[in-house]
């Protein structure tokens, strides 16, 4: 067994061990900054380098349902009892995630529902309050040797001092090589592509409501 690690650096983060992050009582918007995981392959690739294994830090044996979990936890900021409509920008590089039910937004958005019981992962926020679950890589296709760039918008409720996790979780240690070479401009590590799958949440705008 490996001892895993904690590093949190403000501004972008790298997630080696889920971090929980007191928040930032100063504004909403500084309690939600750095969010970001990434999920590096381990070389050498395999299947004509379309799959990998995750790097081995990046595994754990706390949680027997996963053999991939990471986490960022954070306690949003603000006045409780009001609920705030929160932007967020949702980009990265992942591989696909099938669903039944819930609720389908945009082409990649999953608001609740059932995610298929495969080896593919998935990449999430929970909100406690309201209590909800997006998932941000859900495919209409078929799951497959692939991956795919994500970058849209999205607008959600978040209660004033609500816990929010933002996720990556994996049955197996076994990924999709992101061997397409996408990249997202304006982010680390463009103009290189990243050597496996991460993605990033960046605040647009908070508005409170009642």
């Amino acid at each position: 067994m490996q001892r895993l690690t904690t590093m949190c650096v403000m501004g972008a983060m790298t997630l080696i061990a889920a971090c929980t992050t007191p928040a930032d009582s100063t504004s909403p918007a500084s309690s939600l900054s750095g969010l970001r995981i990434e999920v590096p392959c381990a070389n050498p690739k395999f299947n004509n380098d379309t799959e990998c294994h995750w790097d081995q830090s990046l595994l754990q044996t706390a949680d027997p349902q996963w053999k991939l979990k990471r986490e960022i936890v954070r306690t949003f900021s603000g006045k409780p009892g009001t609920t705030y409509q929160v932007t967020l920008r949702v980009r990265g590089v992942v591989e696909p995630k099938n669903f039944t039910g819930g609720e389908v937004q945009q082409n990649h958005l999953q608001i609740g529902g059932i995610a298929a019981v495969d080896h593919y992962n998935f990449y999430s926020l929970h909100v406690s309050n309201p209590d909800t679950t997006y998932t941000f890589n859900r495919s209409e296709e078929k799951v497959g040797h692939y991956t795919f760039p994500i970058d849209y918008v999205v607008t959600i409720p978040v209660r004033g001092g609500a816990t929010v996790t933002m996720g990556a979780y994996d049955l197996n240690d076994v990924a999709i090589a992101n061997h397409q070479q996408h990249v997202i401009p304006g982010i680390a590590p463009a103009p290189a592509a990243f050597d496996g799958q991460f993605f990033q949440l960046d605040v647009v705008s908070i508005k409170s409501g009642k």
